[in-house]
């Protein structure tokens, strides 16, 4: 399973069900077609991104997962820009997300993505890493369109 590729410490099998399952969820997914190549990896799901809506104009992002054989590949980024597309049309203007504090890799995506540090969350994690939570916040988007 993607998740457990993925991540060192993926979400248990009922977290992730619970979390498809929310009423608040917006996903997104992204897959991998090995052009005419067939077997296991044809169509395989390579990227996938947890979010949902916490308040009318706010979205929580809570997963971002892409395969380790598909990374550097823009996945995550597409993912992020979709979800943060189709949610500002949708009146969303903040987009907020935690990470650990070492990942620079993930931070580096954020933060070209717009995300800022807003907060800190000392010694979070099991291994002691903090979390660094990030929000984005766009304009409104209006009737014409900008």
């Amino acid at each position: 399973m993607l998740l457990e590729r993925a991540m060192g410490s993926p979400w248990s099998h009922g977290q992730v069900e619970a979390a498809l399952a929310g009423p608040a969820l917006r996903h997104r997914l992204r897959w991998e077609y090995a052009g005419e190549a067939e077997g296991p990896e044809r169509g395989a799901l390579v990227g996938l991104l947890l979010a949902r809506r916490v308040a009318w104009d706010e979205v929580e992002i809570d997963l971002v997962a892409v395969d380790p054989g598909h990374r550097r590949r823009g996945i995550a980024r597409a993912l992020l820009r979709d979800l943060v597309e189709v949610e500002r049309a949708d009146g969303v203007v903040d987009f907020r997300l935690e990470m650990a504090a070492t990942n620079e890799s993930a931070f580096a995506l954020y933060a070209s993505l717009g995300f800022v540090v807003v907060g800190r969350r000392a010694r979070y994690y099991p291994d002691g890493d903090d979390a660094l939570l990030l929000s984005r916040r766009t304009p409104r988007a209006t009737a014409t369109g900008d």
